[in-house]
């Protein structure tokens, strides 16, 4: 009997205190549905396209620099430097060449017919910046930095083209353009080098060298 008695005022207990549960559900929902919520807009950049990326980077003023002379084991090379556009970039190039770093560097990356690029130099240098303008792109002839899949972490090795890869526009610096010794280019293969590497200034003869190869890619480019 007791047991019974017992067990009923904890029945009573339990749906009382149901019963006050669900009537602060109640009171809550109501309020919050009186209550009127603020919501903040916020802005969320759009990602960029391509297209759009490269429409907004400065236009190159294409203006040849000074010559590196590359002394090969099959000949020598002459390309112009893009020191107006790619100030940083040239810089790196010119203070290795300098200082006598290519010297004996390997070309340890060749592709037939398409593409040779050089080893990194002995000498350890930090990573610089990419620089890419509107203009300076991957066409034959082309001399750009070679990099990791970070695009800061340029150093010491380039690339020459022997044919276009546009596909690697305004995501490797172009800071050069081949004038002389594309036969020479041609012959490459990997594991010849670089016997000197010199730096001098821009000849007339240069100039039109360089103009010429400007010309035969608009013409190329309207074909």
């Amino acid at each position: 009997m007791r047991n019974s008695r017992r067990s009923g005022k904890i029945e009573w207990k339990l749906w009382a205190a149901l019963v006050v549960l669900l009537a602060g559900f109640i009171f809550v929902q109501k309020w919050l549905a009186a209550t009127p919520t603020k919501y903040e807009r916020v802005e969320l950049p759009l990602p960029q396209t391509r297209a759009e990326r490269i429409k907004k980077l400065p236009e190159a003023s294409m203006i040849p620099g000074r010559v590196i002379e590359l002394d090969t084991t099959r000949g020598r090379i002459d390309f112009v430097l893009f020191e107006k556009d790619c100030p940083v970039t040239t810089a790196r190039i010119v203070q290795l060449v300098r200082k006598g770093y290519y010297d004996g560097v390997q070309f340890t990356r060749v592709v037939p017919n398409a593409l040779i690029q050089t080893g990194p130099v002995k000498k350890q240098v930090p990573p610089i910046k990419l620089e890419v303008l509107r203009g300076l792109i991957n066409t034959k002839g082309a001399v750009g930095m070679a990099r990791t899949s970070d695009p800061n972490s340029a150093t010491s090795q380039f690339y020459i083209l022997l044919e276009p890869w546009r596909h690697l526009d305004y995501d490797y610096a172009v800071f050069g353009r081949l004038i002389r010794g594309i036969d020479v280019a041609f012959k490459i293969r990997q594991g010849d080098t670089i016997k000197t590497a010199r730096i001098r200034d821009l000849t007339p003869q240069d100039k039109r060298l360089f103009e010429r190869t400007l010309q035969i890619e608009a013409e190329r480019a309207t074909e």
